[in-house]
């Protein structure tokens, strides 16, 4: 108690500059006598703090004194504010008020210069929640009670001593004691559902061991060859590295990986529609036809899974992305940097001599040169996204609406190159 006090009255100092001894003992609810050891304390610790006497005075630190000078050099104390920024970019709610302090102790600006985001777009508020009340479990150390489904979606009830939130892959997930299974577990915090912190603590155990791969005889992998469109091209650079990917002259994307052979890849190469096709092995080439025969059989026939009927065929038909070559959108202009229509004559940019630009906005271009040079197709991805969602132009669910735009900007002139 008497370090957080310490603590505290370093900080209060650091901020005020001037506290009496009165109103440091109310604030703590300790006797003025206390404070003076307190003060003590930190002056034979090499915090330049003093007591001025008379009209104005009061206990001070030295007008010069921030806190690196005698703790933290500026490195570690951006390593502090950089990890508690991050921790609580994924607290719900959070006011992030010790990260406020920090920053004001330390006398760091510019503490905005990154952010953190662990939770998918759209989304998150749910496993944020969650996140929040394992932590609090964890530093309490209350047993925490929930719901859980397993990868087979088996739901059982566990009790558990939580231990510690690990990042692995995309993921979070709790590590800790099942009371159910009477050992260690890892869940994965998507898959916990009414999560209750009980009133029951726990003693500390041993460590948890770590989070490692499955074993290879768990988890067989396949060597694959694959050539994807290039409309795929944000998905496979955001997954592949760069080594693997090699880019054709038609503009395909060729990969080379070596990737866990169970269900999950098959849905993964699944979810690329005819953006990709398997060149090798032969035995998964068939296997991704035949899941893909399936899934255009059940639509063609009209059953669902469950081998009733499908919706009635009045219903209104969905607007779905079209293609290039049937698109209505082709019977229009649109800037070939931002995907604005070209309506109006006014619309159009201009070239050095001043004519209309047949390709690009006003926005985006002038006289012969682009108004944001430096700009890249994801500061434009960013930019519309942000726009559309500020002036009332929706494009659908924001995944949609990216998803598009990650689509379409790769055909546009000036993002080709890139």
């Amino acid at each position: 108690m008497k370090n957080s006090r310490l603590f505290q009255i370093l900080y209060l100092l650091v901020e005020k500059r001037a506290l009496t001894a009165r109103e440091l003992a109310e604030r703590f609810e300790v006797s003025e006598r206390t404070i003076y050891r307190d003060i003590d304390a930190l002056s034979a610790a090499g915090i330049p703090v003093y007591t001025q006497q008379g009209q104005g005075g009061g206990i001070r630190l030295m007008d010069q004194f921030v806190l690196d000078r005698a703790l933290l050099s500026p490195e570690e104390q951006d390593e502090i504010l950089l990890a508690l920024q991050a921790v609580l970019s994924f607290q719900s709610g959070e006011t992030g008020e010790t990260l406020a302090r920090l920053s004001a102790l330390f006398r760091r600006e510019g503490g905005n210069w990154l952010e953190v985001d662990f939770a998918g777009w759209g989304g998150g508020a749910r496993e944020q929640a969650t996140f929040s009340i394992v932590k609090r479990a964890i530093l309490t150390r209350h047993v925490l009670s929930f719901t859980y489904y397993s990868a087979a979606g088996e739901q059982t009830h566990r009790s558990a001593e939580p231990v510690r939130l690990a990042f692995k892959e995309g993921c979070w997930y709790l590590q800790g004691w099942c009371r159910l299974r009477r050992g260690w577990r890892t869940f994965r915090l998507t898959r916990i559902e009414d999560a209750v912190l009980e009133p029951d603590s726990f003693l500390p155990r041993s460590i948890p061991p770590a989070l490692d791969p499955p074993a290879p005889s768990a988890c067989p992998t396949v060597a694959l060859y694959l050539r994807f469109q290039p409309e795929a091209a944000w998905r496979v650079r955001d997954f592949f590295h760069p080594r693997q990917v090699k880019t054709e002259a038609s503009g395909c994307l060729l990969v080379e990986d070596t990737l866990p052979g169970d269900n999950w890849l098959l849905s993964f190469l699944l979810s690329f529609g005819a953006q990709v096709e398997v060149l090798a092995p032969a035995g998964w080439r068939e296997l991704v036809q035949r899941e893909a025969k399936k899934a255009a059989a059940q639509y063609e026939t009209g059953q669902t899974l469950s081998g009733f009927p499908g919706y009635p065929m009045d219903r209104e038909e969905p607007k779905l992305p079209q293609h290039k070559e049937d698109s209505p959108m082709e019977e229009r202009k649109f800037c070939q940097c931002c995907m604005m229509p070209l309506d109006r004559p006014e619309d159009q940019g201009t070239e050095a001599d001043g004519s209309l630009s047949p390709d690009y906005c006003r926005y985006c271009y002038q006289g012969g040169a682009f108004t944001a040079p430096d700009a890249t197709m994801e500061d434009m991805i960013a930019f519309n996204l942000k726009f559309n969602a500020e002036n009332g132009f929706p494009l659908g669910p924001l995944e949609e609406a990216e998803r598009n735009m990650r689509s379409w900007f790769p055909t546009l002139k000036r993002w080709r190159s890139q």
